[in-house]
C-alpha cells in the first residue's frame, strides 16, 4: 500500500476534533478497539471502530430489538467488520484508505429493514508507529 504512514492531518483516524493518541482515544470512548474480532475474520493488524461509526451502525439496545427487530451489537459489529475484511481481501488495497458498505438496520425505533451505510476503512501509524486500521464514518 502506498502513503500508509502519511502524517497528514487529513488522515486522522478518530473523529474530527479529537486530538490525542489511540490509546488514550480508546480509553476515553471515541475508539472502540475490536481485537479478538478483528483477528477472527482475518486481520493481522489491530482495528478500531470511531465513536460515531460505533452509534451509527453498532449500537444496538434489547429495548431497540423489542420495538424494531432483534439483533445484538455483537452481530452488528461482527457484520462490519467481516464485510471490510471480505471488501479488504477481495481488492489488494493500494492506497491508505477505502469506502465499503454495509447493511444494518438503522436505530430509529422504526425500520424492520437494513439500509445501506458507507464506510471507511483508514491504515495508519498507530501510537508507536506500528500498523493498524480504524473504520470510521467517510470524511466528507
Amino acid at each position: 500500500m502506498t502513503d500508509f504512514f502519511n502524517d497528514n492531518p487529513e488522515q486522522q483516524a478518530v473523529d474530527p476534533g479529537y486530538t490525542g493518541s489511540r490509546a488514550v482515544a480508546i480509553a476515553d470512548g471515541e475508539l472502540f478497539d475490536i481485537g479478538d474480532m478483528s483477528r477472527q475474520v482475518g486481520f493481522r493488524w489491530p482495528v478500531a471502530l470511531t465513536k460515531a461509526a460505533w452509534n451509527d451502525s453498532v449500537a444496538w439496545t434489547d429495548d431497540d430489538s423489542e420495538r424494531q427487530v432483534p439483533q445484538t451489537e455483537y452481530s452488528r459489529l461482527y457484520a462490519i467488520v467481516s464485510k471490510c475484511a471480505d471488501f479488504v481481501r477481495m481488492r489488494n488495497p493500494s492506497n491508505d484508505r477505502m469506502r465499503f458498505r454495509v447493511d444494518r438496520v438503522p436505530r430509529d425505533g422504526k425500520s424492520q429493514k437494513t439500509h445501506s451505510v458507507l464506510l471507511q476503512v483508514l491504515a495508519h501509524a498507530g501510537d508507536n508507529g506500528e500498523p493498524v486500521l480504524t473504520i470510521r464514518l467517510p470524511v466528507q
